[in-house]
């Protein structure tokens, strides 16, 4: 994927605010971009719901 096309963004759990996953998406497909989405967290060990917030790739905080 060519350089700045693509936002990193880390998956953080609602109930304990634990990071749980880093993935990407497509800055240009604003209409497609997910926000919350339910995931497992180890923490919680349910499945919740998770916010996303925009980072640095591998960054966990």
């Amino acid at each position: 994927m060519a350089k700045g096309k693509s936002q990193y963004c880390t998956w953080y759990c609602s109930a304990c605010k634990c990071a749980n996953d880093v993935t990407y998406y497509d800055k240009r497909r604003d209409d497609e971009i997910v926000k919350e989405l339910s995931k497992f967290c180890p923490e919680c060990m349910d499945h919740v719901m998770h916010r996303r917030k925009d980072t640095k790739k591998g960054s966990g905080n």
